[in-house]
């Protein structure tokens, strides 16, 4: 990235995938390997629209959460099969980098939750060596709540080679689910080696805007801001976001 130049990412994936097929409790990961043309699709759009960087489709790609679907023993061969998707689509397009998206596992690291801080690292460890084997222009650890559980996802994606890592967390009212200030979130990412740090989701705009002018003051790395469209709300057993 060069710096003072802005780069637009993509939207979301879950979202568009549900409006083209993907069913009520299917996990979207496995559609990298049923839907190929599907997720390609989605990828396609937001290039079109002028997207700068798209998301793969491996954020619940763990083998944690790829477990709740039975789908534990493919982590390999989903998260590589999502970023062949997402190069195919930037070739197609002629222009775009591919971000390989790594979310939360939903657990805690001790002494907040019962899994070692190894074990944490272990479960981003085979995801990161899967998804650099592919060959992205970056990994990207995004929405994630503890700083703990960014920590292990970090140096998991560190040792696994030498992509640069972008780390993005959630904030309510100002700080991380296990109350983290940004400051002190930007001090801890970027002398583990972070490349860009931001903040994604929350509650829309206006609560990142100033999470992201404290983190500019931390630290003189690129930034990145993804808001939510607002906070989700359910209308007719289908989440919406108030937001245009």
């Amino acid at each position: 990235m060069n710096q003072g130049e802005i780069y637009i990412f993509d939207g979301a994936m879950g979202t568009m995938l549900q409006q083209r097929g993907l069913q009520a409790g299917q996990s979207p990961e496995e559609l990298n390997l049923t839907m190929p043309e599907v997720v390609e699709s989605v990828h396609l759009d937001y290039l079109q629209a002028g997207a700068d960087i798209i998301i793969t489709n491996t954020f619940g790609g763990s083998r944690l959460k790829l477990a709740e679907y039975g789908m534990a023993e493919q982590v390999r061969e989903i998260n590589q099969q999502a970023v062949k998707i997402a190069k195919a689509a930037c070739q197609k397009a002629g222009h775009g980098l591919v971000a390989a998206s790594m979310g939360p596992t939903g657990h805690f690291v001790a002494p907040l939750g019962e899994m070692s801080f190894d074990e944490m690292y272990n479960i981003y460890a085979e995801q990161a060596q899967a998804l650099t084997a592919a060959e992205p222009d970056y990994l990207l650890l995004e929405t994630f709540s503890d700083l703990g559980e960014m920590r292990a996802a970090l140096l998991a994606c560190r040792d696994a080679g030498n992509i640069p890592v972008i780390c993005s967390m959630t904030y309510t009212n100002g700080r991380t689910l296990t109350g983290a200030a940004p400051a002190a979130v930007a001090v801890t990412l970027e002398a583990l080696g972070a490349a860009v740090i931001g903040c994604n989701c929350s509650g829309g705009p206006q609560e990142l805007q100033q999470v992201i002018a404290e983190l500019a003051k931390a630290t003189t790395l690129p930034l990145i801001v993804q808001p939510n469209a607002g906070l989700p709300i359910v209308v007719d057993n289908q989440v919406q976001y108030p937001l245009g």
